[in-house]
């Protein structure tokens, strides 16, 4: 006797909006860790979590929370103490008054990003992404329903926004605007002129600005500058912020979304079904880290310059190789096209046969696809040995293909 086979519980279509090809471009850097588990001779240039450990007051700070019983759960906004350290900082750093009111804490920016697009798009609606845009911007555009529409930025502008090709990308669809400064993996800096265009914009085609300031403390020239401090830049934009790159607080998961008064309530609301509240003692470091001085951020920032200072000339000294300097951030793009391959090709190649990890340019839009993006994440010596083991395998390819 047979049975029918019971039917399989249904998993809805929409599942598949979370991931999408660019997913992909981690399969190199999953590998390079795979094969550093096993002990393989690895240099890790992918994923953007440097070596430095967080700053001691922090984690002590965390210690002492879990020892004074700060395990149970937290407001669903935050802290009110972690609130008003982000309000305060963030209304010191920009010369803007801030409300506690406006601050909404999640377990990193990657969640603040995509509950803030839940909220702004469903189905049908479109979010402007700047090209180069960091690998995750679609599956968050995606989230609610909504689709990125991506505008390519010029590298011989140096990745600023055109505010006229955005203008031209904008329909009656269009619900906001998704930026980045300074850029990852660009590594621009926004200049303030540019900043002000895309907030006019947004004000007078009645869309939002949702601006992603994670690498804020690592800029080397020019200076960062917030929506929020430019004339209307409050009354229509969502700032993403967190402690992971400025503190080195990557394994944390601590991050915050600023925003309209009326448009954080539904977000602590969202925060509520979503989350039910953020660890209590990482907030209670988290206010340690925004209450202390810069000194340390600072320190970090002057080592990131190091480092950069000397990849991009090791690299710049390679023929072939295409070098975008970055002025923040932790990462550079590097054109590879006069090699002959595309960067997914060469970065796994590069893994291979060099043992260094990159990310194929791929994951940051499809103009970027001959380009990979190193990051300035190891000590200077670290760095040196990586450009001695690419300036071999760019040398090998070359007297392959001659």
């Amino acid at each position: 006797m047979t049975h029918d086979q019971p039917a399989a519980p249904r998993v809805l279509t929409a599942a598949g909006r979370f991931s999408g090809p660019r997913s992909r471009a981690w399969d190199v850097t999953d590998r390079a860790a795979k094969l550093a588990a096993a002990g393989a001779d690895i240099i890790q240039l992918g994923i953007g979590d440097p070596d430095f450990d967080t700053p001691a007051a922090i984690s002590e700070a965390a210690v002492a929370a879990l020892q004074a019983g700060r395990t149970h759960y937290s407001p669903f906004a935050g802290e009110p103490a972690l609130r008003e350290a982000i309000a305060r900082r963030t209304s010191e750093q920009h010369g803007v008054e801030v409300s506690p009111d406006q601050v909404v804490v999640f377990p990193g920016a990657q969640c603040a990003l995509f509950a803030i697009m839940l909220c702004l798009a469903e189905a049908g609606d479109h979010i402007i992404l700047l090209e180069p845009a960091y690998t995750t911007y679609d599956a968050v555009a995606q989230s609610g329903g909504g689709r990125g529409v991506r505008v390519p930025l010029a590298a011989d502008n140096g990745f600023q926004p055109d505010v006229r090709r955005v203008e031209a990308a904008i329909t009656e669809k269009t619900r906001a605007i998704l930026m980045n400064t300074p850029g990852n993996p660009s590594g621009t800096v926004f200049d303030a002129a540019a900043l002000q265009g895309l907030v006019d914009l947004c004000r007078r085609h009645g869309i939002w600005l949702v601006s992603d300031e994670v690498y804020w403390s690592l800029v080397y020239e020019g200076r960062h500058v917030s929506p929020l401090a430019l004339s209307g830049g409050a009354e229509v934009s969502f700032v993403v912020n967190s402690l992971s790159k400025s503190h080195a607080m990557t394994g944390w998961r601590l991050g915050w979304t600023i925003a309209p008064r009326d448009l954080a309530h539904h977000l602590g609301d969202l925060a509520q079904g979503l989350l039910f509240g953020v660890t209590q003692f990482v907030q209670d470091a988290a206010v340690v880290a925004l209450t202390q001085d810069l000194t340390e951020v600072e320190a970090m920032r002057e080592i990131f310059r190091q480092r950069r200072d000397a990849l991009c000339a090791g690299l710049a000294a390679i023929p072939g190789l295409e070098i975008h300097q970055p002025s923040g951030g932790m990462f550079l793009l590097v054109d590879i096209g006069d090699l002959g391959c595309d960067g997914e090709v060469f970065a796994n190649a590069l893994l291979d046969e060099a043992g260094v990890a990159v990310v194929p340019g791929f994951a940051f839009g499809d103009s970027l696809r001959h380009c990979v993006r190193i990051g300035f994440l190891r000590d200077v010596e670290v760095l040196e040995e990586a450009v001695r083991r690419i300036a071999a395998f760019v040398a090998s390819r070359a007297t392959a293909k001659g």
